[in-house]
């Protein structure tokens, strides 16, 4: 499994667990930022000097919170959520744990009951699931990621 686009899909589940728990952590960060609950004043446009007023302060930084950190985390886990519905429940199991507990490859095998072989077989059916649940070849997803990596190694 040297293709970096089934690298890539195994670096996405295993920071899965992470991308959820930091979207919960921004929203409820969000849901409880005192400074919000003040009314928003408006504030002259021909005003000179920087603009000092807290409430718009606080308004810049949470909008700059959802639109930089949550909303591309969402997209992410959402992809993966909608591909992680095709597999079966002893493929889920394996990504559960292996990928979502991070738990030890002699661990996650002999708590499915399986041999080292059959473990690893299932692991490349699951990522190859996944790679196709994900649009395949031609998903946009990793377009993005190679024009990165062409750009990159000009």
């Amino acid at each position: 499994m040297t293709d970096p686009r089934m690298q890539q899909i195994e670096r996405w589940l295993y920071v899965y667990p992470s991308w959820k728990r930091r979207v919960q952590s921004l929203r409820a960060q969000l849901n409880d930022y005192p400074r919000l609950r003040s009314a928003f004043r408006a504030i002259p446009s021909f005003s000179q000097g920087d603009v000092s007023d807290p409430t718009y302060d606080a308004t810049e930084k949470r909008f700059i919170i959802e639109e930089q950190q949550i909303q591309p985390l969402l997209f992410y886990i959402e992809l993966i959520e909608n591909a992680l519905s095709i597999l079966t429940e002893e493929e889920m199991a394996l990504v559960r744990l292996k990928y979502f507990e991070q738990k030890n490859n002699t661990i996650a095998w002999e708590t499915m009951y399986l041999s080292r072989r059959a473990f690893f077989r299932l692991r490349v059916v699951v990522i190859h699931k996944l790679f196709e649940a994900l649009g395949g070849e031609f998903a946009i997803i990793w377009e993005e990621k190679d024009s990165q990596t062409r750009t990159a190694s000009r």
